[in-house]
């Protein structure tokens, strides 16, 4: 299959943040990113599924990383070399249209019983990235596995599938995961019936984040 891969090289990832400091799209030509034709995916362990992109998206996080901006903070939850892209529509080998929900939680690493925060259902705070059958890996797309969005086929847990309803478009599913994190985020800021919002970004995210609060809210004024 072909893949975009990123590998951990310190020396290119240095360079491609040098050279995107330069020029816009700098860094992709010198880092760590590159287009390799590699094995196809095979299944990690039981309940999982090859699902086939159809659009994935690019995420800030992507950005940053393949500009040699992000930080190596986060390494250890990474696992190289992995293939980005965690905002994904595509179609499993069944022929359904899916969306993946990318958190690499206990039950895609068949951890049990599952960590406090899974339990009740916080996936997204799991305490057990780097444990069970899965190589370290925060969510799909940083975890050399799983594959990621950015290549023609990717595996995906049971947990992680969510089928597409016929009446939304491939452009509009692709969109299910940066729209999901800012319905998050809208409801919890629980927000007064009134109130002055600050949004810092109008990113993909952002203006997500100004929809959702229009939906779920009732902001008087919403700076951006």
């Amino acid at each position: 299959m072909k893949a975009l891969r990123f590998s951990r090289s310190l020396p290119r990832f240095a360079a491609a943040r040098v050279a995107g400091s330069m020029a816009p799209g700098g860094g992709a030509r010198v880092g760590p990113l590159a287009l390799v034709e590699a094995p196809d995916p095979s299944e990690p362990g039981p309940g999982w599924q090859r699902v086939q992109p159809i659009l994935a998206g690019i995420c800030g996080s992507d950005l940053a990383t393949v500009a040699g901006k992000s930080s190596r903070y986060f390494e250890p939850i990474v696992s190289f070399p992995f293939v980005p892209g965690h905002e994904i529509v595509g179609t499993t080998d069944d022929g359904a249209r899916v969306v993946v929900e990318p958190v690499l939680g206990c039950a895609a690493r068949d951890i049990t019983p599952p960590c406090p925060a899974c339990a009740g259902g916080s996936t997204g705070r799991c305490e057990h990235l780097t444990l069970g059958h899965l190589k370290p890996g925060l969510q799909t797309g940083y975890c050399a596995d799983t594959g990621g969005g950015w290549s023609t086929a990717l595996m995906a847990h049971a947990s992680q599938i969510h089928r597409v309803p016929e009446t939304l478009s491939d452009a509009g599913a692709v969109m299910v995961e940066p729209a999901a994190c800012a319905v998050h985020a809208a409801l919890r800021a629980r927000v007064p019936g009134g109130a002055l919002v600050t949004v810092l970004g109008a990113g993909t995210l952002g203006l997500c984040v100004v929809a959702a609060l229009r939906r779920f809210a009732l902001p008087g004024t919403v700076i951006v």
